[in-house]
């Protein structure tokens, strides 16, 4: 099959033996650019932690000016490992507006992941393997849909830098240079980010420097030390950050909950969006793919990755999913782990020309299905924020909104609303309550003291039924502090009364309601 771009993934020869490799840069430039199409489909990007976030960098660009949002929320700059967004919003949105910003950066993410992926591709063998197609479709994961927009920007660079670091591997003192604020900058994009790059530059540099040497080896504390030698540079980012940290306004639990069992499900469900059953399936593709690249003879493997990948799967069941109160800490990893086995491999000169063409027509079939999927699913998701957003246009600016977001007790729910409000309080300055207070990850401090229990992630979650601890949505609606006016209640029928509020605008399955001046009798 030589159909350019795509001939050069069927193209095992030495890099020495093929040409210049334009068709590889038409091939990253024509695979990243169809990894937008995505985000162009949706008119609101539907990510569930995204409203939270744009909510914040509402406060963030507002800088005080507006009394009502001082009222409610401050924020002050620091230096944190998780600010990547947030500093090209703080950029951008000036220039172009809040939500176009957000829009077109965190849209801008799968093109920068799959452009990233086939770049340490290249840089692990010589050439862009065709096994990488398999990987491509981790770019839209579960950890991205869930809007972990920070985290993913960092992992997306972090690909970029891996490329590079093993480019780099015969020129060390260029590559010291360039890591020194390379690597400061990752760390800043976010912690995970950096801590992903630096064991896969740890192990890749250790492997290169066992294998170096004369007889093919060094000793084991030459390797060492030398290692420690190469990634010392990568160390300066969280050096600074230790020494300009903050003292924490509130105490919370540096390690929590190892959820062992669920470790399993966040690898089948790695690319998890709408249709679930045809989402795990395609863990499987990814599954069967790596059982041919490590069962077949001639397929090349670069043990620098592959170690890398190994140690962070072991690294991944063994941590909580918590840490310093980020949630999910270990789900985010599934997909990188993934993606680095995957790359670490690719068939070599001897293999089959019968299989890399199988797999060149498999690998397309698949990266384009799943393409189409999430552009689908995408657009279904973005028309639906848009339409239940109208209901907030119903609701005088700047008033105190409680929102209420009516999960699943039990089973996995794929819808994506459960911050949406954040749009309210970005839009027309309504109080939202689905901020998090996270001192080690936050720069916005909440102080709304009027609206307490109701002032603050998670108050915006509910059930229409008891679940387990947590009572049903006519408790908690009775629970609501006087101060708010007003109440947006989302997934429920439109046709549902509660006492006390009287629906003021509705959409498809949410409701806002506004407190009526004398209760009922």
């Amino acid at each position: 099959m030589r159909v350019w771009p795509f001939s050069v993934l069927v193209d095992t020869r030495s890099a020495a033996a093929r040409e210049k490799p334009l068709g590889e840069l038409a091939l990253i430039l024509l695979l990243s650019a169809l990894a937008a199409l995505p985000a162009i489909a949706a008119p609101v990007l539907p990510l569930i932690d995204l409203g939270g976030h744009i909510a914040r960098y509402a406060v963030q660009l507002d800088a005080g000016r507006s009394e009502v949002l001082r009222n409610w929320y401050s924020f002050e700059w620091g230096l944190l490992p998780n600010l990547g967004v947030d500093l090209l919003v703080q950029l951008l949105a000036p220039v172009m507006g809040l939500e176009p910003a957000v829009h077109l950066i965190v849209g801008s993410i799968p093109p920068l992941t799959v452009s990233g992926m086939l770049l340490l591709s290249r840089a692990a063998h010589g050439r862009i393997g065709v096994t990488a197609l398999y990987a491509l479709p981790l770019a839209i994961s579960l950890p991205y849909l869930y809007g972990f927009a920070n985290f993913a920007l960092s992992i997306a660079l972090a690909f970029h830098a891996m490329a590079l670091w093993i480019a780099l591997e015969r020129r060390p003192v260029l590559r010291t240079a360039l890591f020194v604020p390379i690597g400061s900058l990752l760390w800043l994009c976010h912690l995970v980010g950096w801590a992903v790059f630096s064991l896969v530059a740890g192990m890749t540099a250790l492997v290169a420097n066992w294998r170096s040497g004369p007889g093919g080896g060094r000793g084991f504390a030459t390797t060492i030390i030398a290692t420690g030698l190469m990634t010392a540079p990568l160390l300066l980012g969280p050096i600074i950050g230790v020494l300009t940290q903050r003292p924490a306004k509130e105490a919370i639990a540096l390690l929590a909950n190892n959820d062992a069992p669920r470790k399993i499900v966040w690898l089948i469900m790695a690319m998890a969006d709408r249709w679930l059953g045809w989402d795990a399936a395609c863990a499987g593709v990814i599954a069967l793919v790596l059982y041919i690249s490590l069962r077949t003879r001639g397929f090349v493997v670069n043990w620098g990755l592959m170690a890398s990948a190994l140690a962070l799967l072991g690294l991944y069941l063994l941590m909580p999913d918590t840490i310093m109160g980020s949630r999910f800490a270990d789900m985010r990893l599934g997909p990188v782990i993934l993606a680095l086995l995957v790359l670490a491999s690719a068939p070599g000169e001897h293999v089959d020309p019968r299989l890399t063409r199988w797999l060149l027509i498999g690998g397309l079939v698949f990266s384009g299905a799943r393409l189409a999927t999430n552009t689908a699913s995408m657009a279904l998701a973005g028309n639906q924020f848009a339409e239940t957003l109208t209901a907030i246009e119903a609701a005088p600016r700047g008033v105190n909104l409680v929102s209420l977001y009516i999960d699943e007790c039990k089973g996995w729910n794929t819808d994506r609303r459960r911050h949406i409000m954040g749009y309210g309080l970005a839009r027309r300055h309504l109080f939202d309550n689905g901020q998090w207070q996270l001192p080690s990850g936050q720069l916005i401090s909440i102080h709304n003291p009027r609206l307490a229990p109701f002032d603050r992630d998670p108050s915006t979650i509910t059930f229409m039924e008891p679940c387990g601890d947590s009572p049903a949505l006519p408790e908690v609606v009775a629970a609501i502090p006087r101060a708010a006016r007003f109440l947006w209640v989302i997934r429920i029928d439109p046709a549902t009364r509660l006492p006390g509020w009287e629906p003021l605008r509705k959409t498809a399955d949410s409701v806002l309601y506004r407190r009526l001046k004398t209760p009922p009798n």
